[in-house]
């Protein structure tokens, strides 16, 4: 093992170790700035958002930046776990924790891959970012799109080092049904708001949703209901709340979706809540809503073929190409009007459960693929 490949195994059970919960990420950013600063990054700083930047440049030439976030969702559990979540446990080749593979261990090889990658005869800069607030919100993405600009991003979000074109999208939707209340001993009296959403829930099973080649069919999945009076259990329901997971596909407006849904009830009422949301100081202040766009980068796209060959070298065959099944802070990078692209170590499907865990086999392939792509983006050679 070399000296980088202990320092990528090393920075991601640290950053493991800092707990990041969404909201509260100083701990995981104090380290990751301070591991920038000892690889010998040219700037590193912390920006209003809480963000990581750290910059290295090489004389004039294009900006590739690489991007992470440093959050993570709570551990839930804390006995379901085979190793305490927030202790950055190396066991049997691989790092378990909260943030291992979602996404502090690509995080970590980000800092790494790119600082070798400055050293290969590249010409431009190089950026490495730690976002905040991507589990909720994406304030942190936001936030860092309105301060920097880019040539080409990469997001390291786990893919089992698959090269990642996009995802869907994600909008939270509310339905309101009006109801009238009435003794559940003479229903007939009343309105039933849950039946009315009941009807509601099983018209959504059957409705025709567009697809789109690579991120597949869009999906509306009803999540929770709630009815008043909420402990009336012989009161005929006089409203009703349905919460609805609209995954919605390229293409896809949200005035679209919400005109498809009302015509499952005209009476409904149907709304996309929004949120306020806060850096840890209170510095950047935003309100969104609940809705994550979809993107998907074009395969003929310059981009793309750049990106494949580079991977394809790293990995000894043609890497595999595809989509998240999850939504992403890529939307709000594309802010910058650069393409986006993505790869990660770890299974996704390991993020958010209670065995998350990255192989370091992975970790070093990725310290590899980050430097791969950085150096073909930058016309340099390693």
């Amino acid at each position: 093992m070399t000296h980088m490949d202990a320092v990528v195994v090393d920075l991601t059970r640290e950053l493991v170790r800092a707990e990041s919960p969404t909201g509260r990420e100083s701990l995981a950013a104090a380290a990751l700035a301070r591991a920038l600063r000892d690889l010998g990054y040219d700037e590193v700083r912390v920006d209003r958002a809480g963000n990581v930047v750290a910059e290295l440049q090489r004389g004039d030439g294009p900006t590739v930046l690489l991007n992470g976030h440093i959050d993570t969702v709570p551990p839930g559990d804390l006995d379901a776990w085979p190793h305490p979540p927030f202790a950055g446990v190396l066991d049997g080749g691989r790092v378990y924790g909260r943030g291992a593979c979602d996404m502090k261990g690509a995080v970590a090889a980000m800092a790494v891959g790119a600082r070798q990658a400055a050293e290969d005869q590249v010409l431009g800069r190089i950026v490495v970012t730690g976002v905040v607030q991507e589990e909720i919100g994406g304030l942190g993405a936001r936030y860092l799109a309105s301060t920097q600009n880019a040539d080409v991003v990469i997001v390291g979000e786990p893919s089992d080092l698959r090269l990642m074109l996009g995802h869907r999208g994600r909008c939270e939707v509310r339905a309101a049904f009006p109801g009238r209340l009435a003794h559940a001993g003479r229903a007939e009296l009343g309105e039933n708001a849950l039946a009315r959403a009941a009807r509601f829930i099983n018209a959504l099973e059957g409705l025709d949703l567009p697809s789109v080649p690579r991120v597949g069919r869009a999906s509306a999945t009803a999540t929770s209901l709630v009815t008043w009076p909420k402990d009336g259990t012989n009161v005929v329901p006089g409203s009703a709340e349905l919460a609805i997971d609209y995954r919605m596909v390229p293409g896809e407006s949200r005035q679209e979706l919400l005109e498809r849904l009302q015509d499952l009830d005209p009476g409904a009422l149907l709304w996309v809540p929004e949120e306020p949301f806060q850096s840890e100081d209170g510095a950047v202040t935003m309100t969104l809503p609940r809705e994550n766009l979809p993107y998907l980068l074009a395969e003929d796209h310059p981009a793309v073929p750049t990106a494949s060959r580079a991977l394809s070298a790293v990995m000894g065959r043609d890497v595999d190409v595809g989509t998240w099944w999850f939504a992403t802070d890529a939307p709000h990078l594309a802010a910058m009007g650069a393409p986006i692209i993505g790869y990660g170590p770890g299974d996704p499907e390991l993020a958010h459960t209670s065995n998350e865990h990255v192989p370091v086999s992975q970790l070093h392939t990725a310290v590899e693929g980050y430097r791969a792509l950085v150096t073909a983006f930058l016309g340099g050679r390693p």
